[in-house]
């Protein structure tokens, strides 16, 4: 779904100059980022799309049969009051590099022919901390982990932290058109690469008000490893009195290749975003800015993700390079990507359950997962119990190393039981000469799974009430 990133934009007068023969006057202005600390705005970004949606193939399907293509309708809302808590002193001097953010209205609608999905964001992770780096924005809530469906929601395309980006640093004049940069395109479309940038800006009109600029072109490129084309055309108006993008309108279209996590795309979409100045302290309290401001230094563990398991039994955390690729209340499979390209798999299984306190026999389960490899197995690594949820537990981890067909691989398995006896197989798969970079994932990815008390069905495909549409 997509990205969207917020700044203050400041518009210098450049000059007005008359020809020596008495032309009339014709206005320069300067297109600039300039947010200051303490700077609150109110946003609003609608995300309205149409299709076709091609689904992946379950997994294990040996050969898939051609898929037919699915109606696709998307609807999210997301609206917000933001603070600019940080802004940038040497690179590019004024521009915003940290906000706080109270989310009011988080959600998105999915239907058509496909299985029905919404999602919302909860409340207790409706204060975000916002901040642009090198990939693109960062979004993550001091309140605790999002799920993978909240992060799509809160940090998606067209953030305001990175609309600067759609503009240039050249004194402009009406009929002046310059190529967007790649952070801005990258912005607009979401993608994680670019392997092609035609997207231009041109500015239509300059009053004493506002400069409204064209944007038209499109965009190569892939997100998830998934290749793509998108076209825009659209506008963007920039307040000069307050100094910044105030509404951005436009027309998408994008055709996507299936990639390895996400299933291939053919849609139409409308993404308008508008901002206007906030009081600084009527949403967003002084003890919500503090906590915005504590996070100083990017922490890998605040930006880890929730996992709840279909069923609501277990949940887990995980890194943002693991991607879930299927659920359903029997398996769940994540792969994680490096670059757009799969590294490692992680399947979880449920099993029978085995009585409270009990778990299968580890003898017969080694055999099994032997049988189970049958010519592909080739030796036992190591096995061992392994530390599990401090609530209790059983948590058991057996290393295989195989081949599939001239591929050496590793297995890593995990037999996991509950104090009540529920049972769930983890197998984590991977090439052989990426087992030292994989390092311990799977085991932070298992340590941090907990069986839940009383066991609550995880927010899961349901039908999809209308968003509101209030502007």
């Amino acid at each position: 779904m997509a990205a969207f990133r917020g700044s203050v934009i400041g518009l210098v007068v450049f000059g007005a100059c008359l020809t020596a023969f008495g032309a009339a006057a014709v206005e320069t202005v300067t297109l600039s980022d300039s947010a200051r600390v303490g700077d609150s705005t109110q946003v609003l970004i609608l995300l309205k799309a149409e299709g076709l949606y091609r689904p992946a193939p379950p997994p294990g399907t040996a050969k898939p049969e051609p898929v037919k293509p699915l109606k696709l309708k998307v609807e999210t809302r997301l609206e917000f009051v933001e603070r600019v808590l940080a802004t940038d002193t040497q690179g590019k001097p004024g521009r915003a590099t940290r906000v706080v953010r109270k989310v009011s209205q988080a959600a998105s609608a999915i239907n058509g022919e496909i299985r029905p999905t919404a999602a919302v964001l909860r409340p207790e992770v409706a204060l975000l901390v916002a901040e642009p780096r090198a990939e693109g924005v960062v979004v993550f809530s001091p309140g605790g982990p999002l799920t993978r469906s909240e992060l799509e929601l809160v940090q998606a395309a067209a953030d305001p932290l990175a609309l600067a980006a759609l503009l240039t640093d050249k004194p402009v004049k009406v009929g002046d058109s310059w190529k967007v940069g790649d952070d801005g395109a990258r912005s607009l479309s979401s993608y994680d690469t670019l392997t092609e940038n035609a997207l231009q800006a041109k500015v239509e009109s300059i009053d004493a008000r506002t400069v409204k600029i064209h944007l038209e072109g499109n965009v190569r490129g892939a997100v998830l490893g998934g290749e793509g084309k998108m076209l825009f055309d659209g506008t963007l108006s920039v307040d000069r009195a307050a100094g910044r993008i105030d509404r951005l309108h436009l027309q998408r279209s994008e055709a996507r290749k299936p990639g390895a996590v996400e299933a291939g795309l053919e849609v139409k979409s409308t993404l308008t975003v508008t901002r206007q100045t906030a009081e600084p302290s009527a949403q967003i309290a002084d003890d919500a800015v503090a906590a915005g401001a504590g996070a100083v230094e990017p922490d890998p563990k605040r930006e880890q993700l929730l996992l709840v398991s279909p069923d609501g039994k277990y949940t887990l955390t995980h890194d943002r390079n693991w991607h879930t690729y299927w659920d359903d209340r029997r398996l769940t499979v994540l792969k994680r990507l490096d670059r757009g390209v799969v590294v490692a798999q992680c399947n979880l299984m449920n099993g029978p359950s085995a009585g409270k306190g009990r778990h299968q026999d580890l003898k017969q389960f080694r055999n099994d997962l032997r049988s189970a490899l049958g010519p592909r197995f080739a030796s036992f690594l190591g096995e061992g119990e392994v530390e599990g949820d401090p609530a209790g537990g059983f948590r058991y981890k057996v290393g295989v190393q195989g081949r599939e067909g001239n591929l050496g691989l590793v297995w890593y398995y995990y037999l996991i039981a509950s104090p009540d006896g529920d049972q769930l197989l983890a197998t984590f798969t991977q090439a052989d000469d990426r087992v030292k970079a994989f390092g311990d994932q799977d085991l932070r990815l298992i340590g941090s799974l907990r069986w839940r008390d009383a066991p609550e069905a995880a927010p899961r495909p349901t039908p999809t009430p209308e968003l509101n549409s209030k502007p």
